[in-house]
């Protein structure tokens, strides 16, 4: 038996990473894009671009440790929280009052 760790290789974290632009998925960048450009239109200054660049900067540094870091943060988003009175309806995530 070979010691150490196991290796990856090359091709298969090419393969299994998804698509790039400018160092961040596509989502985050069309997302980025579309909050810069609402961000430039409302505040008339080139100002907006360079906050832009900021966001995409912290996209960038996320995804060099997790590529789908993103994509994770909105599956979770998108899942829901347990709401505070779950005890009385069973331990089902009810938002009735009654």
């Amino acid at each position: 038996m070979a010691e150490g760790r196991l290796k990856a290789d090359p091709l298969y974290q090419g393969l299994a990473r998804p698509p790039m632009l400018m160092g961040v998925s596509y989502m985050y960048f069309t997302v980025n894009g579309l909050v810069t450009l609402l961000l430039f239109i409302h505040a008339q200054s080139f100002l907006a671009y360079v906050m832009g660049a900021f966001i995409h900067l912290f996209g960038y540094l996320l995804c060099m440790k997790e590529p789908r870091a993103i994509e994770l943060w909105a599956l979770r988003m998108s899942k829901g929280y347990l709401s505070w009175n779950r005890r009385f309806h069973s331990h089902t995530n009810s938002y009735d009052v009654f």
